[in-house]
């Protein structure tokens, strides 16, 4: 007789998991767009694509680590920090994008292309993540 398996204790999201592969991923995203840069621009497509990589880490890594955050305070404190750190991200966006508006040492397609790579990239790793969490009702 076989004693049927017991089902697996669904755990919470793992944030530092996340945070993990954000980071390996905006450091790939740094090399490719950096070397696909410099061969494209030169050295502004070399800052371009450092610099779109940098972006991508920030706001990416700061709604992980916000998250992570606050996960004792449950759902509430989670959603605070989430909405607390993005506007304070779009500010911190829109000064950025301004004071490198006129910079002539950083090529914008560049920057923009990697940002574009980033974002689509760290969305799809964040919903493969949260995906394949096993998370129980009220986690």
């Amino acid at each position: 007789m076989t004693v049927p398996a017991t089902p697996a204790r669904p755990r919470g999201m793992d944030y530092a998991k996340v945070m993990r592969w954000l980071g390996l991923f905006v450091l790939a995203l740094a090399i490719g767009g950096g070397v696909v840069g410099f061969l494209v621009s030169g050295w502004p497509g070399l800052w371009g694509g450092l610099i779109g990589a940098a972006i991508v880490g920030l706001f990416f890594g700061t709604s992980a680590l916000a998250m992570h955050l606050g996960r004792k305070g449950g759902p509430d404190a989670q959603v605070r920090n989430l909405m607390l750190t993005w506007f304070i991200k779009l500010i911190v966006l829109l000064g950025l994008l301004f004071a490198i508006s006129g910079a002539t040492f950083i090529s914008k397609p560049v920057l923009g292309v990697t940002i574009l790579v980033g974002v689509a990239g760290s969305l799809a790793l964040e919903s493969r993540i949260v995906l394949s969490a096993r998370i129980a009702p009220g986690d």
